[in-house]
């Protein structure tokens, strides 16, 4: 390898480098991004002039673009593409133009970030309207037409040359190799047509990207829900939280498996396979003896929980196959108990959340302290409550969310819900 190729080669690895670290970076301040920003595969890329996403995830990047960007604003356009992937603009992008649908989500994406960033300007020339994520794509795309002579844009998403919208859109249909020149948004055609080799793995990965937008939409509309919404007073609002599921299972969680099992009637037995071995033939692990155990939970529903919930339950969903839970009883509590609910383990895939209130969890423990069949009761919280200072008739267990303050209840185990 030449001494030229050899530079050229430690470039890219900085540049590799520093992308990555953007990609970590700008999950402090965006953390429903986590899931994209980990699935997401650089390429740099010459043939693109800035950069592009496929919605199989794969993200082209312009050496020369990238190069030039600093940090924050590298941090600033990795985002954009990732929400990109998080509001589907390849799909809603069908049956319309698909560059004015692009723009009109750059519009939207930039004027996001320019908050939650703390832009006063948009990096690198990008599409700039305020007031824009108060919109919807359809609504901006009806803008742009109607005042195309006066509405600026550019031919590329980033560090673009400025025209009108007229002038970069005119008549034109916009088919998908044309719009693709100016884009960022980019077309299944295109990537099979760079990426031939790739073009199995493509759909596959498409769908893993899909799951993991999926997954970065719930989480958004639960930290949504959970701002400005803490507090000790009374509350009724409400919002449907979807459980998190399907992640590899970390240490807190066999943990929490554990413990329900400790908890559950009913010994092992060799005579009820376990369900968690059902795809196995080399082995058969022992499964419960039916004795309809019923696991209570207790949700502390204030303000600040808002955007645990979902990890939390979702983790409970998953391990129900596992431990034999056939019923869950789930009471929510702010200052008071807002909801007493007997679900079945699938239900709380799609789990409405009744309070962020208050922080008081005394009414629901008490209540569960009357009930002579309550063995064991999970509570969810992030410790910062009143309860009961006097042990309960049941094990306890408190299940806190990671960076919770120090929580040294009297009684019960606890178990911090920690990625790893």
């Amino acid at each position: 390898m030449s001494v030229a190729a050899l530079h050229h080669h430690g470039a890219d690895a900085s540049l590799l480098t520093r992308i990555d670290m953007g990609l970590r970076m700008l999950t402090v301040p965006l953390p429903h991004l986590a899931g994209l920003a980990a699935a997401v595969r650089v390429h740099l890329d010459w043939r693109v002039p800035t950069m592009g996403i496929f919605a199989s995830g794969r993200l082209l990047v312009n050496p020369a673009f990238a190069a030039r960007l600093k940090e924050h604003e590298l941090i600033f356009v990795l985002a954009h593409e990732l929400l990109h992937l998080a509001l589907r603009t390849h799909d809603r992008a069908r049956g319309s133009n698909r560059l004015e649908f692009n723009f009109a989500h750059d519009y939207i994406i930039n004027d996001i970030l320019r908050g939650e960033l703390g832009f006063a300007t948009i990096p690198a020339g990008g599409l700039d309207m305020p007031g824009a994520r108060e919109l919807s794509a359809e609504e901006i795309v009806l803008e742009m037409r109607r005042n195309a002579d006066r509405m600026p844009t550019r031919t590329q998403v980033f560090d673009g040359a400025q025209a009108s919208v007229r002038q970069v859109f005119g008549n034109r249909g916009g088919g998908a190799d044309e719009t693709d020149k100016a884009g960022d948004v980019l077309s299944d055609q295109t990537e099979r047509k760079l990426y031939p080799a790739d073009t199995d793995e493509q759909a596959k990965q498409k769908a893993e990207i899909a799951r993991a937008a999926a997954r970065g939409r719930e989480l958004a509309e639960a930290i949504k829900a959970s701002k400005g919404r803490s507090g000790r007073g009374g509350n009724s609002q409400q919002a449907v939280v979807t459980s998190i599921r399907g992640r590899q299972r970390p240490a807190w969680q066999s943990a929490l498996q554990r413990w329900i099992e400790a908890s559950s009637p009913g010994p092992r037995t060799f005579s009820r396979p376990s369900r968690r071995g059902a795809n196995r033939s080399d082995v058969v692990l022992p499964g419960r003896e039916r004795q309809s155990f019923m696991l209570n939970i207790v949700l502390d529903t204030s303000g600040s929980m808002t955007q645990h919930i979902p990890r939390a339950l979702g983790a409970i969903a998953d391990l129900c196959d596992d431990t034999g839970v056939e019923h869950i009883r789930v009471m929510q509590c702010d200052t008071a108990v807002t909801a007493d609910d007997m679900v079945d383990p699938s239900a709380l895939a799609a789990f409405t959340i009744s309070g962020y209130g208050g922080s008081d969890l005394s009414p629901a423990m008490l209540a569960l302290a009357r009930d002579p069949h309550v063995t064991a009761t999970v509570i969810i919280t992030d410790g910062e409550i009143d309860f009961p200072k006097t042990s309960m008739p049941y094990q306890v267990l408190w299940a806190l969310p990671p960076g919770a303050q120090p929580f040294a209840p009297p009684y019960g185990r606890i178990i911090v819900m920690s990625e790893r």
